[in-house]
């Protein structure tokens, strides 16, 4: 039972850290408008030549047309295939996306994993032994589970190969940048191994989700941890799941926020609005830069530095 304690306390722990993440996003200051066109939720006919409604008169007096679709088209590749890694730099690419995409694939197979336990716990004849459902399920959950793990391990090997090797990577990676990616290729590794010596479908995981589902009662009176790299794969999965939002890898799913609530972010400030009051808001902030240039002695406000006069740099 102490292994279900430990995964109930760290899905505990994601989902607290995760709404205090949205939270301090949704709270915080107003951000520096970026203005960068055409916005992809745009859906005037400018777009196609990279323009947008921006060139027509009076353009805040209309009624914006916004499409949701629109973002997700490019959300969807960009979070998915890393297509701006692609563009920018293809031989990071190699690594990089075999580790993204096999940590991709790992959540697929616990939402169909939780999807087979539900199954199993409904206890629907559609969903009996040999029946077609469960057979293109347990296909599934074997498919994402293997591409996952193979793909994971190759991609943390590589980005630690990567980062010990690249002078340029090397510069700016700090301890725990490699702290994380043997963590993550910790939980990679062992359950590999676990599948590797003895469990091809992915039984063990099965049974260990029914138990959660059924506050430790798993499948075929499953005892979870039975090998020494199925307690690596669960406790390392377990504390992963509670780590991961408390850190900058967060960034998987915090990506929306970035894109849709930032960069994306049209709203026209309209005099009285609330965008303007948010920025007056923060032109009575007093910052504290340690950029000399800047000013910011933390007696300043933002006014006061952006309305003075630049000083010249002493040679």
């Amino acid at each position: 039972m102490g292994f279900y304690i430990l995964s109930y306390l760290c899905i505990a722990v994601f989902a607290l850290a995760t709404l205090y993440r949205i939270y301090r996003q949704m709270t915080m200051p107003v951000h520096v408008r970026w203005e960068i066109y055409p916005v992809q939720h745009e859906t005037s006919a400018k777009v196609a030549y990279g323009g947008s409604y921006m060139e027509e008169i009076d353009w805040w007096e209309k009624k914006q047309e916004k499409s949701l679709l629109g973002e997700l088209l490019y959300m969807v590749p960009e979070i998915l295939f890393i297509r701006g890694l692609w563009k920018e730099n293809r031989g990071l690419w190699w690594v990089s996306f075999p580790f993204h995409f096999g940590l991709y694939m790992m959540i697929a197979t616990v939402i169909l994993l939780l999807g087979h336990a539900g199954f199993t716990l409904w206890g629907s004849t559609v969903f009996s032994a040999g029946s077609t459902l469960r057979t293109l399920l347990d296909g599934f959950i074997a498919v994402m589970g293997w591409g996952g793990l193979i793909l994971g391990n190759i991609g943390s090997l590589g980005l630690l190969y990567r980062r010990w090797t690249d002078a340029e990577l090397r510069n700016y990676s700090s301890p725990v940048d490699y702290f994380n990616l043997l963590f993550i290729l910790l939980f990679f590794l062992s359950a590999l191994v676990s599948c590797l010596s003895g469990d091809p479908f992915l039984e063990g995981a099965k049974a260990y989700v029914m138990g959660l589902l059924t506050g430790g009662h798993p499948l075929n009176a499953h005892v979870p941890g039975r090998s020494i790299s199925g307690i690596v794969a669960i406790v390392s999965a377990s504390l992963l799941v509670a780590y991961i939002p408390l850190t900058h890898m967060s960034h998987m799913f915090m990506k929306y926020f970035l894109y849709h609530n930032v960069k994306w972010d049209d709203a026209p400030n309209r005099r009285g609005g609330g965008i303007e009051a948010a920025v007056r808001k923060n032109l009575n902030l007093r910052p504290t830069w340690g950029a000399k240039h800047v000013g910011a002695d933390g007696q300043k406000t933002w006014l006061d530095i952006a309305s003075s006069a630049p000083t010249e740099e002493k040679k």
